[in-house]
């Protein structure tokens, strides 16, 4: 007959591994840690000391997001197959999950960097400058009448199947196509959109922004008169003799996300070149 000599209390088993006697009931409960004896008298919960390596496997089955059920199942009539097995899929998921949060942890780099080039001077407003863009996927939305907008954009952020968050990775913005350079002065004629990592090629707001080089520059104040900078824009390429080419983008670089101040804000007029 069993005794507690020699057996850990549930408190004693729960500090030298960092769990609560609360814990340690749900897992008795539930069967996936049972104590080796248990006081009929008390009903206290005892632990023999081979348990520890158990619970230890346990926790770190929990740290690899096995579920209760499926801990329950890899100490179910084990062998290294199984287990293996078991490991190489959450191995995988971890694996998926590391990328991800890494991808995080670079798209907050980068706008940590330009924040600090910003309050140093480094990024200048109304500074043109040519860069070239591979080709960008985008979600556009059907309409940017101004009581709409903010509709349009939460909109299209529930299509989106991404991780990374919209504070840190400048995908928000306006969109134009035009036939006619007189078409970007409209307001109307700008979508909401949103960049995308990935081609979505069944979602009829998708759209393929084309490579190429674009004229660009930012300004500040987003809540400004927009036709003031569209034009300051458009007679910069005109007195420059560079033939802008049907496509336009106003991408928000730093906005409400960050800011309540209207002129800390910073976007980004960007038009593609004829070549």
């Amino acid at each position: 007959m069993k005794t507690k000599d020699n057996l850990l209390s549930i408190k004693d088993i729960g500090k030298l591994r960092g769990v609560s006697s609360q814990t340690l009931r749900f897992y008795d409960q539930i069967g996936i840690f049972k104590p080796d004896y248990v006081d009929p008298e008390t009903g206290y919960r005892y632990y023999d000391p081979e348990q520890y390596e158990k619970l230890g496997t346990i926790l770190e089955l929990r740290q690899l997001n096995f579920s209760l059920d499926e801990i329950r199942e890899f100490f179910s009539d084990r062998n290294l197959t199984k287990s293996a097995d078991m490991l190489v899929k959450h191995y995988n998921e971890l694996k998926k999950e590391i990328a991800v949060k890494q991808q995080l942890a670079d798209k907050i780099c980068e706008k940590l960097d330009f924040i600090e080039k910003i309050n140093k001077g480094g990024i200048k407003e109304k500074e043109f400058i040519i860069k070239d863009f591979s080709t960008r996927y985008a979600i556009i939305g059907n309409r940017n009448a101004e009581i709409e907008t903010s509709m349009s954009f939460m909109h299209l952020e529930s299509k989106l199947n991404e991780t990374a968050p919209i504070i840190a990775s400048d995908r928000m913005g306006f969109y134009l196509s035009y036939s006619d350079i007189a078409q970007v002065f409209d307001m109307e004629n700008w979508k909401s959109m949103i960049l995308c990592d990935k081609q979505m090629e069944n979602d009829f707001h998708f759209c393929e922004i084309v490579k190429g080089k674009y004229l660009c520059a930012y300004f500040r104040d987003y809540k400004a008169d927009r036709d003031y900078f569209l034009t300051h824009f458009v007679e910069y390429a005109k007195f420059h003799e560079i033939e802008l080419d049907g496509i336009m983008i106003q991408q928000f670089i730093i906005d409400v996300t960050l800011t309540d101040r209207s002129s800390e804000t910073v976007f980004e007029i960007q038009a593609k070149i004829k070549e």
